[in-house]
């Protein structure tokens, strides 16, 4: 199994739109209700500091986003989101994903990485987010409305960027 990463490319935006739009129906991991068309998606993308897609052996497999987590005075810090494709789920991939964009983040020059809100439920991610040196700063009680209309804890997690 061969790993590359790469920048987005234009020819990329549905593709990349409809893994977006899973993850929204799913309705267990980003906070958006309604899918994206295409149109929008694509503005969404162009306004993100980067956009870079993992490929295995040439597929795109998942990708992330990268921008400031807050404008101005806090915009040194970072806030990710992660997609990994359905059928390559389960094949822990998720870690190369994390360590790519951690590495461009520092490239970008931000100082940290926050995450606003990763679900309690969601131990896989959690456990990767800590590997990588997240810490859990918050607990936010019921933060998160899933699909079926329970509340879910969710977390406030950061990584320091200063060497």
């Amino acid at each position: 199994m061969k790993i590359s990463f790469r920048n987005y490319e234009k020819e990329d935006v549905l593709l990349l739109k409809d893994m977006w739009n899973e993850v929204i129906e799913d309705g267990m991991s980003f906070p958006q209700i309604e899918p994206y068309d295409t149109e929008s998606f694509s503005k969404v993308l162009e306004e993100e500091t980067a956009v870079v897609c993992m490929c295995v052996d040439g597929e795109i497999a998942g990708y992330y986003t990268l921008h400031p987590n807050i404008i101005g005075r806090c915009s040194h810090v970072a806030n990710i989101s992660y997609l990994i494709g359905k059928k390559f789920r389960g094949r822990h991939l998720g870690r190369h994903l994390v360590a790519d964009s951690v590495r461009r983040a520092r490239q970008e020059g931000f100082r940290g990485i926050q995450f606003n809100g990763v679900g309690a439920w969601n131990k896989a991610a959690i456990h990767l987010y800590q590997d990588a040196g997240f810490k859990t700063l918050a607990t936010i009680p019921g933060g998160f409305r899933l699909k079926d209309g329970t509340y879910s804890d969710m977390y406030i997690m950061y990584l320091s960027l200063i060497e």
